[in-house]
């Protein structure tokens, strides 16, 4: 799956798009244990201190936050889903 990083988090990652790859039938969940699995150097700027996603942090799935989704971080995803992670209070 393609995943786009931007600002801060793509001077961590030294590529604005990858590829990562998910278990079959991934959740957000899932997307966000293999990219710090694969970039452990992301856990400050993506994890809270209790290990949720940071409040500055924004996880979009095809435009939407997913903050704003019935599902959050449980919500299914799929290959053909545009995922982007920003900083909230940084541009691309």
């Amino acid at each position: 799956m393609k995943v786009s990083f931007y600002a801060t988090l793509r001077k961590i990652v030294g590529e604005k798009t990858v590829d990562i790859r998910l278990p079959e039938d991934p959740r957000l969940q899932d997307l966000l244990d293999e990219v710090l699995a694969t970039y452990p150097a992301l856990r400050d700027d993506l994890l809270d201190d209790s290990g949720e996603l940071s409040r500055h942090v924004h996880l979009f799935v095809n435009g939407r936050s997913s903050k704003y989704l019935s599902d959050g971080l449980a919500t299914p995803i799929d290959a053909n889903q545009k995922i982007e992670f920003f900083p909230a209070v940084a541009g691309g």
